[in-house]
């Protein structure tokens, strides 16, 4: 945790003075007095550093240390949301024991409150059905519906007194004779109710109704509904009639600007004479205004005449407050509006709604927006936090352009939707760099209409959807010959240097080489000036040899520029963007490199001019390889990332042990550098479906020197981005002898769980080694003699041709081009073998071609071969045997040559079969 809190602060200490003390220990990226909500400091801040280290280094320093006669205590701020937070006891903090113990009081009153209405309720329900009882309790009809209904009474009880009476026919005669006779069959007096006639009228003619009621041969149920009706409709009678709303009232309002602090209502009233307001409205708490109103348009229009008059002598100014009025008052009313007072009151806020309703959801955009940054935060920083949930895309950090400092926000898009929403989860409100980060769904930007074009919409031409397709494939890491230069451009600058035209230089009348060498010959010499000339500007040429497994997000290669083009031609164009650093252009001026201080504007101006026209032709835009300078643009040192680090020197007591691991190091690297002899496959059969490629390795490596691990996999139909294990495998070794030990003795050992067994392939497996690939680049390049093989040679070039441009680096002892077997063919095979007389010549001419030298527009590409050219031709085609022999193998279907392309030389697609394997 990178943020302290320091409590038992002086109370008048100021926060100028916080910076200057704590300052002293690291970078401040955040510093918060806290105050009540009177003004009042409550003696506790909160400090944020940039690094963890540097706050745990002020916790050390200043806890339990005095500031100004006051001892403070600084601890490490608990995360948000965590359970380690310590309880806060101030009255001012929502979380102390006080306020939760007040919340908790008044959530038993409210509850309580609660049950008492509750009560009140059932008891108003319970007086209400006595008194309709009470009032009917005298009717013969209501209490037969009662017993009707009474639960008590049992089921068969009417059935008993039936057949009882059925019986004794006689006894019923006699009861009937002797009962009462104002009663009837239900026990109830029928006279009752005279009693209660003398009371009131009121009663009385209820009581009519009711009995009218009674007779009516209705069911229970409408005679219940009726009794409730004649209820409800007396208690609604006599419910008094409200008087009409004033507030209702529709007014012409005027808004006055600039009152005075304490400007009275009389003093406004007076101040409209003769005309006489309806309504004047001073707000209590907020002051400088207030509102009038005029019961007609045409009084308010005369009310408007006085604007920018004077009130107690300060000047004030009118505004028609009439729809906006009318938009508070359906507010707060909750009353439909007008369709015009609707689209007027809104107006201010369809810009807001629109950009809501545009926002994503992080699981269908992954991109998230981000807030609430350390001013000193960089890119790479964020990429460093981000990353951590998965691949990101692109991080937008926007800069203010006076400062050239961050604004505090910006935008991270995940290749993978799933990826934001996790790091959304886990990073919302942690800190980071001092402060906390706040991170939010982010909104989808208005788009350029010409971005959205695709290109297979109709209404495009072909030379649109074209350049519609270039740019969109222009960001991908393509990796293109840095010091390629076109024929056009070297035939320029030769006719330059040499102060003549190029008809000249092209012109073969004098008997002299072709025109395709020459300009062979002059390319490489403005690639070695090139060269020359990058080195001395600090730029590190070994990064473009390199496979660049990341590129720069700050530096643009711009390739093929027409020729002697000039830096004042460049600036205006890139500059547009933002601040260049540094622009790097050699003197034939057909490559440049442009370095902004800021990644942010690199990509726009990347994203803008990527294909765009310039001068007569267009701009060709990649991003330079990562860290292609040796210094920064502060004059720091670069060091690569893939230089080797020194090793250590071993301690005494360990040496026997460091000796040994050295020394196996050393094997399985001089294995690497090797090809893997035939019969060193072996199928595995039984993996665990769980089991990884590291795992396999692990198991076998004590053995010796593994080339390739291979798990067979398919996609999985619910989740297509993942694979997953079929259950077998291939493992190929460095040496058949390896192979046939692990075959006799690892028969049927654990992996994971499962017995794996082990049976010989006849498949050779791809190696995925990028470092041994590396390797086996730089032993291609490490001399060994006077003899270069040459490849990718056109094959409408002709020996004199080849000659020619070999020969102007010193004296051939030989120059062989093997022709095609084919019977009527007088063409080559595409490759050929050069002897030097001396290993000086040789090397002379491998490092000034090897770079860029192009002929018939085909780049030659060079590698060091053995003396015994039979031995080159039998090395040259087990490669290739090695290379294309095997995928055919374990596709097992034939698939076209045309398919495979030479990674150097990018070999000619019309070649034959033997041309290929050749090269």
């Amino acid at each position: 945790m990178s943020r302290i809190i320091v409590k038992q602060l002086p109370k008048h200490i100021t926060e100028d003075k916080l910076r200057q003390i704590f300052g002293a220990q690291g970078t401040i990226t955040d510093l918060q007095l806290k105050y009540t909500p009177d003004g009042k400091f409550r003696q506790f801040c909160f400090v944020g550093y940039s690094t963890e280290e540097e706050a745990q280094s002020a916790i050390r320093h200043f806890d339990n240390t005095c500031i100004q006669t006051s001892r403070v205590r600084v601890e490490s701020c608990a995360a948000l949301g965590s359970e380690d937070k310590p309880q806060s006891w101030s009255k001012y903090a929502k979380d102390s024991k006080k306020n939760l113990d007040k919340l908790k009081e008044k959530e038993k009153e409210e509850a309580a409150k609660a049950k008492e209405s509750e009560k009140k309720k059932k008891k108003e329900k319970v007086d209400k059905v006595d008194q309709i009882l009470g009032r009917h309790k005298d009717d013969p009809e209501f209490q037969e519906f009662l017993e009707a209904h009474d639960k008590s009474r049992t089921l068969w009880g009417n059935d008993l007194g039936i057949n009882r009476n059925q019986e004794d026919d006689e006894g019923d005669e006699e009861e009937q004779e002797e009962s009462p006779a104002g009663r009837d069959d239900s026990g109830v007096d029928a006279d009752a109710g005279d009693e209660d006639e003398d009371g009131s009228d009121n009663e009385a003619d209820e009581e009519e109704d009711t009995a009218k009621l009674a007779e009516k041969p209705i069911s229970d149920l409408e005679y219940m509904k009726s009794l409730m009706a004649t209820t409800s409709g007396d208690a609604t009678a006599k419910k008094p009639k409200t008087k009409a709303d004033k507030s209702n009232l529709e007014l012409f309002t005027i808004k006055i600007h600039n009152v005075p602090y304490n400007t009275k209502r009389q003093e406004v009233l007076k101040f409209f004479k003769p005309l006489k307001p309806y309504s004047v409205r001073l707000p209590s708490k907020v002051h400088g205004f207030c509102y009038v109103g005029f019961k007609t348009e045409k009084d308010m229009a005369k009310g408007m005449l006085k604007n920018k008059s004077f009130i107690k002598g300060k000047q004030v100014f009118f505004s028609d407050f009439t729809e906006k009025n009318k938009v508070t008052k359906a507010n707060k009313s909750g009353q439909p509006l007008a369709p015009a007072a609707v689209d007027a009151g809104n107006a201010k806020w369809k810009h807001q709604q629109d950009s809501l309703s545009k926002e994503d959801d992080i699981s269908e955009s992954g991109r998230i927006f981000f807030r609430n940054l350390a001013y000193t935060t960089t890119e790479e920083d964020l990429r460093k936090l981000f990353e951590q949930f998965g691949p990101v895309v692109e991080v937008n950090l926007p800069l203010d352009k006076l400062t050239r400092k961050i604004k505090g926000f910006g935008t991270v898009t995940y290749m993978m939707p799933e990826h934001a929403l996790k790091a959304f989860n886990a990073l919302d409100g942690t800190d980071f760099h001092g402060r906390l980060l706040h991170l939010l769904p982010c909104k989808d930007i208005e788009k350029d209409p010409k971005e959205d074009l695709d290109e297979n919409d109709a209404s495009l031409s072909f030379k649109e959807k074209k350049a519609l397709k270039l740019k969109k494939n222009a960001q991908k890491p393509i990796g293109w010959n840095t010091l390629f230069l076109g024929a056009n451009a070297v035939a320029e600058i030769l006719a330059k240097q040499f102060k003549t035209s190029k008809e000249r230089i092209l012109d073969t009348s004098d008997g002299g080489s072709s025109a395709a060498v020459r300009l062979a010959l002059g390319e490489t010499q403005v690639v070695i000036e090139m060269k020359r000339f990058l080195e001395e500007e600090g730029v590190r040429l070994d990064a473009f040899d390199e496979p660049a497994k990341k590129r720069s997000n700050s530096v643009i290669l711009a390739k093929n520029l027409p020729a002697a083009t000039d830096i004042s031609e460049l600036t205006p164009i890139f500059s547009r963007f933002g601040p260049i650093g540094r622009i790097v252009l050699p003197p034939s001026g057909v490559t440049a490199l442009i370095e902004y201080c800021d990644p942010l504007e690199a990509r726009q101006a990347f994203k803008k001019l990527a294909y765009s026209k310039f001068k007569n032709a267009p701009l060709y835009l990649e991003w330079a390889p990562e860290q292609v300078f040796s210094k920064t643009l502060s004059g720091e040192p670069v060091i690569p990332k893939s230089k080797p680090k020194p090793k250590e020197e071993p301690k005494p007591e360990e040496k026997p042990i460091v000796i040994d691991e050295k020394a196996e190091e050393d094997t399985r690297a001089e294995d690497a550098d090797d090809e893997p002899e035939p019969n060193t496959t072996l199928f595995l059969r039984n993996l665990n479906f769980k089991t990884v490629q590291e795992t396999v390795e692990k198991h076998f490596r004590h053995l010796g020197s593994i080339h390739t691990v291979e798990i067979a996999k398919r996609r999985n139909p619910e989740n297509p981005r993942e694979f997953n294990s079929l259950g077998y495998g291939f493992i190929q070794f460095k040496k058949s002898s390896v192979a046939e030990h692990a075959l006799k003795n690892l028969q049927l050992t654990h992996i994971d769980g499962n017995p794996v067994e082990l049976k010989r392939s006849d498949r050779v497996l791809k190696t995925q080694d990028n470092e041994g690939a590396q390797r086996r680049l730089a032993s291609q390049k490490k001399q060994t003699g006077t003899k270069i093989l040459v490849r990718n040679i056109p094959f409408q070039a002709q020996y004199r041709e080849v000659r020619d441009i070999f020969k102007a680096f010193g004296e051939l002892r030989s120059l062989r081009i093997p022709k095609k077997a084919t019977t009527g063919e007088d063409s080559h095979r595409g490759f050929g073998f050069v002897d030097y007389m001396s290993k000086a010549e040789a090397k002379r001419a491998f490092d000034a071609l090897s770079a860029s030298t192009h002929l018939y527009g085909r780049r030659l590409v060079l590698e060091w071969s053995a003396n015994d050219d039979n031995q080159d031709v039998e090395e040259l085609r087990k490669r290739t045997a090695a290379k294309f022999g095997s995928s055919q193998a374990a596709d097992g279907a034939k698939r076209s040559r045309k398919s495979f392309f030479d990674v150097e030389g990018s070999v000619q697609p019309n070649q034959d079969e033997d041309d290929e394997e050749e090269q």
